[in-house]
């Protein structure tokens, strides 16, 4: 049998590693697995699921709201693409791979090690970021500890790889530590490191991802020692517990592949430290790579589609297309990331934002200022955002997501679209607007049960009650300052404080709450020749309905029996357009008054019916008199549960 030169040197290397850095060869690794069986079997936190889980969200974390971390790595030298340079430059079906060959040379000349020389961070000035930070309005940041390259951003002393050693030549990690705990921010650290250990590169024979010297940098599969391997992802993590008693760990996807056993080693070895701290910490984690209640999920670039029951948190980039500087960063802009924030708050989230700086240390002008508008924006209204808690909805207007989860797409928000936070005891309701709004603001989804003698409303940052009403539907209906815009508190969103109500989810609220069936406007079924579906503002509606014979049809599951309240969407030019809902054998008219406007839908309550049992049912919706027919446009419709 011939064996392949590759994989001889492969098998040698291994050999060597083990010796090496092996558990019982090397007295470094020894002596620090030794530490974190010795220190946790002395702690209150087992090392089980079952004690683990059972590890409570700190307080702290629930009222930040809004942390700030930095891919900063030696992906930042060539800036192309993406962070994930370092994989996707091995792989030949990959751009990295050509623009790589053409700027650098072959692989087999160039590796992603010889870059390491030329990440210098020569402008890198922590207290400058740590002020940055401090400005933009975060509560917590902190570093990229090791992303899945596997060169860490501390000085370590388990990986060679470091930036102790190579390239700066400075404890970067730590120094920016040190400075943004001068300015009272908690600490984070993220660790991506999971995925090195898992097969982050591609090995062919005569690049330096196969040559078994670099095992220790490229991981698997060179590292074939699965044991090493993981035993240097634990000790990787101590030592940055050990050295910066970092407030909250954040771990990326390859977690999920890691062994149960090292997993909790590592949770107990960090949840111990709380009472040796005298502080609560907290590990935030994705999709179920860790058991409910051992940390908080964390969702990448994506968001709930309702308010979440537990904490989760949400890592987004201050760019569209990276998470690393790269050449044609495309920044987001300070609206879009205001509004971001404002949605996921409201949604019992909170937002860690990345920014992506340069190889020299600097984080770009245009991120700068997005940084700072958010952190004008929060010197307002941060009464609104920091130490709230979700209200009975989290908003209303015609913007919001269809899907929950991760990586999904920016959502451009408008004036009519609202979020509501509340203060912790309940008492202040906060309705964020997300755009300046004209006239009057009124709160479909805020029904007033009660106004007490000091009711009173007012917009943060301006310094005059607001006048108010309340309108036959029981809605709050907020009379807006006549304000130019240099006058206006501020730009992009704006927070209305209501304090002395008794204030509860109007009937229309309560059709989007969770267990709400929704009939789409695209799922529907048109009968007629005119009538058909249409786009406005990104969503689908029915149009051209000017045919009072034509009727739209949906079929309906309904998973139990009982009585379900009815609402739906919908827009109209003329007053008393006169519709009717059949299904389940009974006709339900309701009418629909002008919205102003065709792309201006209005939540209309359309009444109550009766499932006797569950299952499919055949829901129409008609003109009510032929004779009398006014056009609208039809949204959806929705059917709550009377629970």
């Amino acid at each position: 049998m011939k064996i392949r030169p590759m994989w001889v040197r492969l098998w040698i290397g291994c050999i060597l590693l083990s010796a090496a850095f092996g558990q019982g060869k090397d007295p470094y690794i020894a002596g620090q697995l030794r530490e974190i069986d010795e220190f946790n079997a002395q702690g209150s936190w087992a090392t089980t699921w079952e004690s683990l889980s059972k590890h409570e969200v700190p307080e702290w974390f629930a009222d930040a709201k809004f942390g700030i971390y930095a891919h900063l790595g030696v992906y930042c030298v060539p800036a192309f693409g993406t962070e994930w340079y370092p994989r996707l430059m091995y792989q030949s079906d990959q751009k990295a791979f050509e623009h790589h060959r053409r700027t650098y040379g072959d692989q087999s000349q160039f590796g992603y090690k010889d870059f390491i020389p030329m990440f210098t961070l020569e402008r890198f000035d922590p207290a400058e970021w740590a002020q940055l930070y401090k400005d933009a309005g975060a509560k917590f940041a902190g570093p990229v500890a090791e992303h899945h390259d596997g060169f860490s951003m501390w000085a370590s002393k388990v990986n060679r790889w470091n930036v102790g050693n190579m390239g700066p030549k400075r404890d970067i990690a730590g120094e920016l530590i040190r400075e943004l705990r001068k300015r009272d921010l908690r600490i984070v650290t993220s660790f991506h490191h999971a995925f090195n250990v898992q097969g982050y590169y591609t090995a062919r024979e005569g690049w330096d991802t196969a040559d078994p010297q670099y095992a220790d940098l490229y991981g698997f599969p060179l590292m074939e020692d699965r044991t090493l391997a993981y035993d240097r992802w634990l000790i990787k993590l101590k030592e940055v517990i050990d050295n910066y008693q970092p407030d909250q760990i954040w771990f990326d996807f390859g977690l999920g592949k890691v062994p149960d056993e090292y997993k909790r080693k590592m949770a107990a070895y960090y949840y111990n430290h709380e009472k040796t701290w005298g502080k609560p910490v907290i590990i935030t984690r994705k999709d179920e790579y860790l058991p409910k209640g051992v940390g908080v999920l964390d969702i990448e670039r994506g968001w709930t589609k309702g308010i979440a029951v537990d904490l989760w948190q949400t890592d987004d980039s201050a760019a569209h297309n990276s998470w690393s500087w790269v050449q044609g960063l495309q920044v987001k802009t300070p609206e879009e990331m205001v509004h971001e924030l404002i949605d996921i708050v409201s949604k019992n989230g909170v937002l860690l934002l990345n920014v992506c700086p340069k190889a020299d240390g600097t984080i770009t002008p245009e991120q700068q200022t997005m940084l700072r508008e958010m952190g004008q924006w929060l010197k307002v209204n941060g009464e609104a955002i920091y130490a709230t808690r979700p209200w009975k909805m989290y908003g209303e207007g015609p913007t919001h997501t269809e899907k929950e989860g991760g990586f999904l797409k920016t959502l451009h928000y408008t004036s009519r679209d609202i979020r509501y936070t509340r203060s912790k005891d309940g008492r202040t309701l906060y309705a964020i607007v997300l755009g300046w709004p004209q006239n009057e603001v009124t709160l479909r989804f805020v029904q007033i049960e009660n106004a007490g003698p000091d009711a009173a409303v007012m917009l943060l940052g301006y310094d005059q009650p607001l006048k108010y009403s309340v309108n036959d539907s029981g809605n709050l209906v907020i009379q807006v300052p006549s304000l130019a815009e240099g006058q206006r508190p501020g730009r992009y969103a704006y927070a209305f404080k209501i304090e002395g109500f008794r204030a509860e989810l109007s009937p229309e609220g309560r059709s989007f709450l969770p267990g709400a069936v929704e009939l789409k406007a695209e799922n529907a079924v048109l009968e007629g020749g005119k009538i058909g579906t249409e786009e406005r503002d990104g969503r689908t509606n029915i149009g051209f309905w000017d045919d009072p014979a034509e009727r739209v049809h949906w079929l309906v599951y309904v998973t139990e029996p009982g009585q379900y309240t009815l609402a739906g969407e919908f827009s109209a030019v003329a007053n008393q357009c006169l519709l009717t809902v059949e299904v389940a054998g009974q006709a339900v008219p309701f009418t629909v008054g002008s919205t102003g406007g065709w792309d201006r839908p209005r939540i209309t309550s359309i009444g109550q019916v009766r499932f006797d049992k569950a299952g499919v049912y055949h829901l129409i919706l008609r003109a009510t008199d032929r004779n009398n027919w006014k056009a609208v446009n039809v949204w959806n419709v929705r059917l709550v549960p009377q629970r």
